[in-house]
């Protein structure tokens, strides 16, 4: 296989990795270095050819092809069976409703999550239980990774030049978690938006905000509410650009789904719920209007393990989320 990136020579691992510190290739920890073998042994678990193009973002005249996605991939610290996840995720942030300038640009620091649904996540081992938005979990970590350096090196959103963030966020180091479907027989996500269930299917989501809220009420209205009253505290205007594709996605956790489950309610009724309260009219200064167009546009993701009754809200800068299906050759 032929690649078209230029390779350096070190003597080294150790030699290797500082040159890419120096290059401002990495994301300020250390970097497996992208081998021409390994990447090649991405490209084929990816079964792609590495011109292939995955997207483009016009407004910096740059185009990701596969090989670049490789080349981030191994720098990451995936497996070559991750590398068809990572290929989904880069093409989902670079579709136009993900608005991938503006979303990598913005003053505000937004970062993007990665949510897997299907046979992937156990296949792969991309967890969705206890702790999952957290450290520990190779594949997790790796993958919403991988995504990150391509964002950086690619698309070159890099701190002084076309990330112009004021604070930024430790999401940006990587952000990639399941749904966990086995949990009950609420309808995934993917299904939800079309795909079959035996499909694997990523969701990319910008972030805005990840705002957890902890609630012990036991009655599934309890819970809606208190969760509509944080999403409200940050508040949702239209967008013009994405219309009425804007969402929110909201993960519900493990305790806070028991609740529900022991009341009949449904994913679709918690959906339902929620777009009722969450839409009403602003009441206050910390009391803002969610603009969403449809029950669909809550994007219910059930998710963590047991323990403190928690759940989050993920709200979005300025796209929409977007989906690929995960192809494995």
């Amino acid at each position: 296989m032929t690649l078209a990136s230029t390779t350096l020579t070190h003597d080294d691992h150790i030699e290797a990795i500082e040159a890419y510190h120096g290059l401002g290739w990495t994301d300020g920890l250390p970097v497996i270095p992208p081998t021409p073998e390994a990447v090649e042994a991405m490209l084929v678990a990816g079964g792609v050819d590495g011109s292939e193009v995955l997207g483009t973002v016009p407004t910096r005249q740059v185009t990701v092809t596969a090989e670049k996605a490789g080349v981030n991939a191994v720098m990451a610290g995936c497996l070559p069976e991750h590398f068809p996840v990572v290929l989904a995720a880069v093409r989902a942030l670079l579709q136009p409703l993900a608005n991938p300038h503006s979303t990598t640009a913005t003053l505000a620091g937004s970062s993007h999550a990665v949510i897997v649904n299907g046979p992937a996540r156990d296949r792969l081992g991309i967890f969705g239980g206890q702790a999952c938005l957290g450290p520990g979990f190779r594949a997790n970590a790796s993958i919403g990774r991988a995504l990150r350096l391509v964002i950086r090196n690619v698309l070159r959103t890099v701190p002084g030049g076309l990330d112009r963030a004021t604070f930024s966020s430790p999401l940006r180091y990587s952000f990639c978690f399941a749904e966990n479907e086995q949990f009950s027989d609420w309808t995934p996500l993917h299904v939800q938006l079309g795909y079959q269930r035996d499909d694997s299917v990523v969701t990319v989501q910008s972030v805005m905000r990840l705002l957890p809220f902890i609630e012990f009420a036991t009655e599934p209205e309890g819970i809606v509410e208190s969760l509509s009253d944080i999403a409200r505290t940050n508040g949702m205007g239209r967008d013009e650009f994405v219309g009425d594709a804007r969402s929110v996605v909201v993960l519900i956790g493990q305790e806070h789904q028991l609740r529900m489950l022991d009341s009949g309610w449904t994913k679709e009724a918690v959906q339902a719920a929620l777009w009722e309260q969450m839409t009403q009219p602003t009441r206050g200064k910390i009391d803002k209007q969610l603009v969403l167009a449809h029950p669909a546009n809550v994007l219910v993701v059930a998710a963590g393990g047991p323990g403190l009754a928690e759940s989050c809200v993920i709200t979005p800068h300025l796209s929409a989320p977007t989906h690929e299906r995960v192809v494995f050759p």
